[in-house]
């Protein structure tokens, strides 16, 4: 959370923009679970605890938006089940029709600030859970995500998570900042030691070609506090 606020700063970000899009965020889900049942405060309790159980069995991979078809094709052949960080769920398009579908079912949930267009479409018919980030620049990019989900004969279950200090009940901010180290400590926020998680396509030299950047200047910028976050996990791993 450190490095949190000190993206806020570096990016002349302010913290009360992040605070309104968590709020807004969870009051427009919280509408929408009056007809989405399983998008309700109790539901995503549960389905975090599902989620939890199924990372609790392993091996478990965090894919990041450099990942390569090789790299998921190892990760199958050693029985790994996979977090997908936002656009970086495009690679399974690339693979064979039998690999695909049994990417399929390992992926046990998308992480995401909504802006991953067109890759993460096929997570709402394929049923993945979306782990829906909140943060200051994103409200429009959410907002329409959830009106495309909210419309789904069968809406994923969702999980909200934020990057503010505050507590607010129904959302977690499991610490990192990108898509891609918000994945990594979510999965160690659930209990998962990093050095148990095999890391694909993180890459903080170059912008992976699943990245939804539009400015790669800013983006490796934003690369180098995941970076940051990643090395802090793994030095509190060895201590």
């Amino acid at each position: 959370m450190r490095v949190q606020d000190r993206v806020r700063a570096q990016f002349g970000w302010s913290l009360s923009s992040d605070q309104e899009s968590a709020h807004a965020l969870l009051d427009c889900v919280d509408s929408h679970s009056q007809k989405i049942i399983i998008w309700g405060e109790d539901e995503r309790e549960q389905t975090l605890v599902d989620l939890q159980d199924r990372l609790i069995q392993g091996p478990i991979a965090a894919v990041g938006a450099a990942v390569n078809v090789d790299e998921i094709r190892s990760a199958l052949e050693s029985d790994h089940s996979f977090l997908f960080a936002d656009g970086s769920m495009g690679v399974i398009g690339e693979l064979e029709q039998q690999e695909r579908e049994q990417v399929w079912s390992r992926t046990l949930a998308l992480v995401t600030d909504a802006d991953g267009h067109p890759h993460i479409s096929q997570a709402v018919e394929k049923k993945i859970p979306h782990i829906l980030h909140a943060h200051g620049d994103n409200q429009d990019d959410w907002r329409n995500l959830l009106d495309d989900l909210s419309k789904s004969d069968n809406p994923p279950r969702l999980i909200l998570t934020h990057q503010t200090p505050d507590r607010i009940d129904g959302m977690m901010n499991p610490g990192g900042f990108t898509d891609g180290d918000r994945t990594i400590c979510l999965i160690g926020f659930l209990g998962i030691p990093i050095s148990e998680i095999t890391l694909l396509g993180y890459r903080s030299d170059v912008v992976g070609q699943w990245s939804g950047a539009t400015d790669p200047e800013r983006k490796l910028r934003k690369l180098i506090f995941m970076q940051e976050v990643i090395d802090g996990l793994l030095e509190e791993a060895v201590k």
